[in-house]
This record gives C-alpha cells, structure tokens and sequence, in this order.
C-alpha cells in the first residue's frame, strides 16, 4: 500500500521547536534554518507551532510572521502543519484562514483547552465554527489530541461527527496521548483517514496498527 495514494497527510512530520531571541521572540532566521536542516535529514515536513514550538507563548501577529518567513527563507508550504488554534473560535478562524492562504498542508488544531469538561457537543460546536468560518472547500484540518496538556481530549465518536459534517475537511489527529491503544483505535475507526503518532517511540507499532 503506498500511503502517498491513501492518505491526505502522510510520512514523517517533525515537531519543531522553536528558538527564540532575547526579547522572548521567534529568531526566524534560526528556525528557517533549523527546518531546513530538519527536511535535509529526511523529514517529510514541519509541524510548527504547536506544543514543542511553544506556540501558547506567542502573539497571534508572531505566529503569522513565524510562518511567513519560514516559507519566505524557502521551505515548501505544502510540508508545513502549523499549529493553528487559540481558546475562542475568532483567533482560531484567523490563524487557519492566514495558514491556509499561506497554502500549508493542513492545519492542525487544538481542542479549546481552558475550561475542562467540556462536553463532545460543545467540541463539535467549536470546530464546526472554526470550518464554517474558515468557510472553504480547500481547508484541511487535523485534530489535535493531547490530554496530557490540554486536559481536553478527542474522542471517536466526536471524531466521527467531524468526519461526517465534514468529510473531505477533517482529514486526521495527531494523537500525542502517549498510549499506542488510542493511536490504533483512530487507525481502525476511520478509512483514508492520517493518524499521526505524537510519541516517537510508538511510530513504528502504529504504523504496524
């Protein structure tokens, strides 16, 4: 099975950290450099901003210059999966809207993280108003779960509902769980369908999977 032919998103993105200058700033310079290194050494593409890039500690004007100057300095949009999500829809709306016109792969979008409990219902409402407002059929969305950090997690069947909603739109998770159980469990749930392991360690179980 060759997954180029199978999957939206495939292959072997690194989470890429980001460096940051005295002031607390992305050094765009170091991380152009640093995700090219990244692609050198093999790696299909980029996944920035995200948890290891620090992307909760950046403005939402740092986080769109991060992503213009990387693909200024080079790098293809098409292997970038930039984190793109904030804790209320609008920020959320804008950070996709501006990496999609960027032309990245896909982005990759946390749950809302600060209130706990939120019920399936109130996740779907969220990333329902996030694809509504993006409001295009090009939009690709990878959900992002990782309750380690969020304390908000992505279940089956709210992925199910986002899969049926939207079908050609929701295209993955990265699951970042820890728990190779959760990774198969999104693998055998849902056909042409990216399950991107967040734990090295388990790449190649899941891969198995």
């Amino acid at each position: 099975m060759n997954p180029a032919t199978t999957f939206p998103v495939h292959g072997v993105f690194s989470a890429a950290a980001t460096p940051v200058l005295a002031n607390g700033g992305p050094d765009h310079a170091s991380f152009a450099s640093h995700a090219k290194a990244l692609l050198a050494e093999g790696c299909d593409g980029i996944a920035l901003l995200g948890t290891t890039g620090e992307a909760n500690s950046f403005s939402l004007m740092q986080r769109r210059q991060l992503l213009e100057h990387v693909i200024t300095a080079g790098v293809d949009p098409s292997r970038l999966l930039p984190g793109t999500s904030q804790t209320n829809v609008a920020d959320t709306v804008a950070l996709t809207r501006h990496a999609l016109d960027a032309g990245v792969a896909a982005s990759v979008v946390l749950p809302p993280f600060y209130y706990k409990g939120v019920s399936d219902e109130g996740l779907f409402r969220f990333y329902a108003e996030v694809i509504e407002g993006v409001a295009s059929d090009s939009l690709r969305v990878v959900l992002y779960h990782i309750p380690p950090i969020a304390q908000v997690g992505i279940s089956l069947e709210l992925t199910a509902r986002l899969r049926e909603a939207f079908p050609d739109i929701v295209i993955g998770v990265k699951d970042s769980s820890g728990k190779l159980e959760s990774m198969a469990g999104f693998a055998s749930a849902f056909e042409n369908f990216a399950v991107l392991a967040g734990a090295d360690p388990l790449m190649l179980a899941l891969l198995r999977a």
